[in-house]
């Protein structure tokens, strides 16, 4: 058993529960102020009677500093333990910290065995992750078709990250045959849904008339929206358009 974990207790599974549900609503302020020390408490509380969704809420608490102490090796412990019992958001929550090293050595080859089973049961995240791994050779060896049917599968979930690099993939015939004008509409879904580099991108395919018809008030609508993100190359594409300042 690792250090600073508890070894849970069988026979409170109903009251874990409760714990763990009153915890959730107070990390979404859901019928109360919001409260993430609490949240935090609560959740070590069920983890520790041995529910999986609280251990894994627990590391990620761990991990990213909420409610408690940032600690990625205690973190890390708590993932492992959900995955372990099969929790398939640990599972790809462990191999993420593979893939960052995020209190753990950093471990391609690692990462990529944990988001086989994730993927396989359609989690967005696994599939786009393992895709990506698989597109360009990470701990495994390089497929980029099957990586790239991947991404689409999670793509077709909705997942922002996967459209963009579905229409990355198209645009470069990576994995798949080029295709400019599936790139613009898998650029534009991830687009719609506040990806920054997807939102340059439509902006381009406006500006330059790539894919559709060429409209300057859309490629400076686009533009404006990435800019609003911090995005520098849509701020130099503005003020190549005249738009010294984006907001005007």
């Amino acid at each position: 058993m690792p250090s600073g974990v508890v070894q849970p207790k069988g026979g409170n599974q109903c009251t874990a529960a409760a714990l763990y549900a009153i915890a959730t609503r107070f990390y979404n302020g859901d019928g109360v102020r919001k409260n993430w020390h609490r949240a935090f408490k609560l959740t070590r509380k069920a983890a520790e009677q041995g529910h999986v969704d609280a251990m894994d809420a627990l590391g990620s608490c761990y991990l990213y500093g909420v409610g408690t102490n940032r600690n990625p090796r205690l973190g890390v412990q708590w993932y492992r333990l959900a995955a372990g019992k099969g929790n398939l958001s640990g599972q790809h929550n462990l191999a993420v910290c593979y893939a960052n090293g995020s209190g753990v050595r950093r471990n391609a080859k690692t990462a990529v065995h944990l988001l086989k089973e994730p993927a396989r049961h359609g989690i967005p995240e696994a599939l786009d992750m393992l895709g990506y791994f698989l597109r360009y050779g990470l701990g495994v060896n390089r497929n980029r078709k099957r990586g790239f049917r991947l991404q689409l599968q999670a793509a077709k979930k909705g997942l922002a990250g996967a459209q963009f690099s579905v229409g990355w993939c198209y645009s470069k015939g990576e994995g798949t045959p080029s295709n400019a004008r599936e790139a613009y509409r898998w650029y534009l879904r991830a687009a719609k849904r506040g990806q920054t580099e997807a939102q340059y991108n439509v902006g381009f395919y406006y500006e330059t008339g790539k894919a559709v018809t060429q409209d300057q008030r859309r490629a400076i609508q686009w533009y404006r929206k990435a800019v609003a993100q911090g995005d520098k190359d849509a701020r130099s594409a503005l003020m190549r358009l005249g738009k010294s300042n984006p907001r005007e």
